[in-house]
């Protein structure tokens, strides 16, 4: 939530929210020339650095939303090994999409792969799961675990 700016009885502004937005200007849709702001796509602190490319979850989200055959289900770990950030995308396929055959599985797989390196720059490894595998919890969804601090 943010602090309007044309209260006048008590004015409260925030800063440092770490949303990434964008004030908007001109004429809205229902006729309106107030300024608005546009909806908060991220924040500034869901920002992950892995090998000195920035990455949002929500990248990784829609790179996989791309590709039929997968839920919004998804899990990034992010550790680190011999000094290199390592990347791995746990990722739930629907029913449909756990296929008896290898070759199945692996095109998957290839085209998730490919997805999220055109949509990121990033080739993480990837692990197909089960629908219902990943964990969820209540209220905001924990999609990273970084392992790197531990």
């Amino acid at each position: 939530m943010l602090t309007t700016l044309s209260k006048h009885a008590m004015p409260m502004i925030r800063y440092r929210t770490r949303d990434i937005t964008m004030l908007l200007t001109g004429r809205c849709e229902c006729g309106r020339t107030l300024r608005r702001i546009r909806r908060i796509g991220r924040r500034t602190d869901d920002m992950l650095i892995i090998r000195g490319v920035n990455l949002y979850p929500s990248q990784i989200e829609t790179a996989l939303l791309k590709v039929e055959g997968t839920l919004p289900h998804y899990q990034i770990i992010v550790d680190r090994r011999k000094g290199l950030d390592t990347l791995e995308v746990q990722v739930e396929v629907t029913a449909e999409g756990l296929s008896d055959t290898v070759g199945g599985m692996e095109q998957l797989q290839s085209r998730l792969a490919h997805s999220i390196e055109s949509m990121t720059g990033l080739h993480p490894a990837l692990k197909l799961v089960a629908p219902r595998t990943l964990q969820r919890s209540e209220g905001k969804a924990k999609r990273v675990i970084d392992l790197r601090a531990l």
